[in-house]
C-alpha cells in the first residue's frame, strides 16, 4: 500500500484512480490518500491497511455506554474518553440525586447511548467490511444484553431492598427498615425508580417515629404525645400508623395512671379523656378516675360551693357517659356523701356557711340529684334567714340587711316572711344608727304603750323603729311646715299634733331606736326610751346649719 501527504497542493502528487482519501494518523488537518494496491513503486509504504470491522458490531458494543465499540475499532483514545464519560455521568447522577428527576436523566442516558452508537457507525465506515460472519455482531449483542441485564438486576435488587424496608417498617422495626431504605436511596439511586423517593419518605417517617419513642422511653409523656400527634399530621397513611396508635395509647395510659396515683386526679382525668379518644376499652378506668376526682380533697382555700360543684360535675359525667361501669354503681352513695358534706354546717348551726352550698344543690335538676335537691330546697330558706338573724345579733348590720333582703325577695310567701321583714327593719335601723338592736318580734306585733310619731317639716319621712318590736311607715310632708329649722331651733317644731302628719304605734317599755330618712341625703337617728303606762310623742324634724 502506498500513500502521500502533499506538502503543497500544487506539488505533483495526484493520487492514482484506485486510491482513497483517509485521515492522517497524526495530522487530522491534512488530507491523505492511500492506494491499497500501489502500482507506483516510488511511493513509500506509510501504514498498514485498516483491519476489517463490522459496523453493526461496533454500534452494538457502543450501545453498552462504555465505549467498547471504540476499542473494537482500535480507537483507544475514544474508548478511554467514553469510559471516563460513563463514570462521570454516574458520579454526577449520584451527586444530584438523579432519582428526584428521573425524566431528564433518562433523556441524558438516551442521548449518551445514541451519540456513542452514531459515532461508532461513522467510524466503522472507514474500515473494510469483514467477511460475512455473525461472531462480531453476536458479541456486540451479548454485551448489550449483559449490560441491560445487569441494570435490570440492579433495579430488581433495589426494589427488593425497598420491599424489605417496607416490611420492616410495617413491623415497627425502624432500625432494619432504615438500613434497607438507606441502601435504596444510596447504592440503588440510579435505578431512577419511584422506590427511591418512597424510601426517602420511609426514612423521614422512621426518623420521626424514633424521635417520639425516645421521649416515651424517657418518661417525657407530654413530649411523646406531641410528637406522635405531629407524626400523624405529617405522615398520614404511614405503615407505622398502627405502631403510633399503640405507642400513643401506652403513653397516655402510663401518664394518666401516674397522675392518678400521684394525687393529681384533675390532671389525670384530662389525660384519660385523651386516652379514651384513642381506645374506648379504657372506659372503666376513666370512670374510676372521675370517681376518684369527686372524692379527692379539694385544694386549700376552695369554697364550699366550688368543692360541691366539682364533685357533682365529676359524678354526673360518670352517670351520663359511663353507665354500666363499676364506678357508675357507686355514684348514688357518692352524691349523698357530697351533699352531706355540703350541708354539714347546717347541723352545727353555721347557717351562713351552709347557705351557698344549699342554694347550689337547690338549683340542680338532674334526676340523679333529686333527693339532694329536694332536701336543699327545704333547708335553704331557713339557712338564709338564720344567717341574717345571727348577723343582726352579732352587730353585723350591713351583712344582715343583705341576707334578710335576699330572704324577703326570694321567699315572699314563706311562713317566716313576717319575722324576716321585722328583722330587716331592725337591721336597717342598726345600720343607720350604729346601735346594737335585738332581733324583734315578727312584723305586726305591738307593745302596750302608744307612741305617736309626728312629721314637723315639709318633706315626707320614712320612719323605722326598732326595739322589742319593729315598725316601718312613711309620714307625708307637712304642707304648712318649713323644710327645716335652724340649729337648735327644733323646739319650735311640733307645737301640737293638730294638723300635722302623725302615726301612732304601740311599743313595749324599754329602749328603742328611731331612724327617719328624708330622701337619700338627709336622715335622723335618735334613741327612744319608752316609759311604762303613758302615751308618748316623738317629733321628727330637720335642722340645717346653712
Amino acid at each position: 500500500m502506498g500513500g502521500r501527504w502533499p506538502e503543497d497542493p500544487s506539488e505533483d502528487g495526484e493520487p492514482p484512480d484506485q486510491a482513497r482519501w483517509v485521515d492522517h494518523p497524526e495530522r487530522p488537518d491534512r488530507p491523505a490518500w492511500v492506494d491499497d494496491a500501489p502500482t507506483d513503486p516510488r511511493l513509500p509504504a506509510l501504514f498498514p491497511p485498516a483491519p476489517p470491522r463490522s459496523g453493526p458490531a461496533a454500534v452494538l458494543l457502543n450501545l453498552t455506554g462504555l465505549g467498547l465499540g471504540y476499542a473494537y475499532l482500535g480507537r483507544w483514545a475514544r474508548a478511554a474518553v467514553a469510559a471516563a464519560g460513563a463514570v462521570a455521568l454516574v458520579v454526577v447522577a449520584y451527586a444530584t440525586d438523579a432519582a428526584n428527576s428521573p425524566g431528564p436523566w433518562r433523556l441524558v442516558a438516551v442521548a449518551w447511548f445514541a451519540a456513542l452508537a452514531l459515532d461508532a457507525a461513522r467510524i466503522a465506515t472507514r474500515h473494510p467490511r469483514p467477511p460475512a460472519r455473525a461472531t462480531p455482531v453476536l458479541a456486540g449483542a451479548l454485551a448489550v444484553v449483559l449490560v441491560a441485564g445487569a441494570y435490570a438486576g440492579y433495579g430488581l435488587a433495589g426494589h427488593a431492598a425497598h420491599t424489605a424496608g417496607l416490611a420492616a417498617q410495617a413491623g415497627g422495626n425502624c432500625a432494619a427498615a432504615v438500613d434497607e431504605f438507606e441502601a435504596v436511596t444510596g447504592f440503588y439511586e440510579l435505578t431512577l425508580s419511584p422506590d427511591v423517593a418512597a424510601a426517602a419518605r420511609g426514612l423521614t417517617e422512621c426518623g420521626a417515629y424514633t424521635w417520639a419513642t425516645e421521649a416515651q422511653r424517657a418518661g417525657e409523656h407530654a413530649t411523646a404525645v406531641a410528637r406522635y400527634r405531629h407524626f400523624r399530621q405529617q405522615h398520614p397513611g404511614s405503615p407505622l400508623d398502627p405502631h403510633v396508635h399503640q405507642d400513643l395509647v401506652e403513653t397516655y395510659a402510663t401518664w394518666a395512671r401516674g397522675l392518678r396515683d400521684g394525687g393529681k386526679p384533675a390532671e389525670a382525668v384530662e389525660v384519660y379523656r385523651d386516652l379514651l379518644r384513642e381506645d374506648a376499652s379504657f372506659r372503666d378506668e376513666v370512670a374510676d378516675a372521675y370517681l376518684r376526682l369527686a372524692r379527692a380533697a379539694p385544694p386549700a382555700g376552695t369554697d364550699a360551693v366550688a368543692r360541691a360543684r366539682g364533685s357533682v360535675d365529676a359524678l354526673l359525667v360518670v352517670v351520663r357517659e359511663f353507665g354500666g361501669t363499676p364506678a357508675a354503681a357507686e355514684v348514688p352513695a357518692a352524691l349523698d356523701a357530697v351533699y352531706g358534706a355540703a350541708a354539714a354546717p347546717l347541723g352545727r348551726g353555721e347557717f351562713c356557711a351552709a347557705a351557698p352550698a344549699l342554694e347550689y344543690f337547690a338549683g340542680l335538676t338532674d334526676p340523679a340529684l333529686a333527693k339532694a335537691a329536694a332536701d336543699a330546697r327545704a333547708h335553704f330558706p331557713r339557712a338564709v334567714l338564720e344567717c341574717g338573724l345571727g348577723q343582726l345579733r352579732e352587730g353585723r348590720s350591713d351583712d344582715a340587711v343583705t341576707a334578710l333582703e335576699r330572704f324577703v325577695g326570694t321567699f315572699p310567701d314563706h311562713g317566716d316572711a313576717a319575722r324576716a321583714r321585722s328583722a330587716l327593719i331592725s337591721a336597717k335601723v342598726a345600720a343607720g344608727t350604729g346601735a346594737r338592736v335585738p332581733v324583734p318580734a315578727p312584723l305586726g306585733a305591738e307593745g302596750s304603750i302608744p307612741v305617736t310619731f309626728v312629721n314637723g317639716v315639709s318633706a315626707p319621712v320614712t320612719v323605722r323603729v326598732a326595739g322589742s318590736t319593729a315598725h316601718e311607715f312613711t309620714l307625708p310632708g307637712c304642707g304648712d311646715c318649713p323644710p327645716s329649722f335652724p340649729p337648735l331651733g327644733g323646739s319650735a317644731a311640733c307645737p301640737s299634733v293638730d294638723g300635722l302628719p302623725a302615726r301612732t304605734v304601740r311599743l313595749d317599755p324599754g329602749e328603742h331606736h328611731v331612724l327617719g330618712e328624708y330622701g337619700r341625703a338627709d336622715a335622723l337617728a335618735e334613741p327612744l326610751g319608752v316609759g311604762s303606762g303613758q302615751p308618748d310623742l316623738f317629733c321628727l324634724y330637720l335642722e340645717r346649719w346653712s
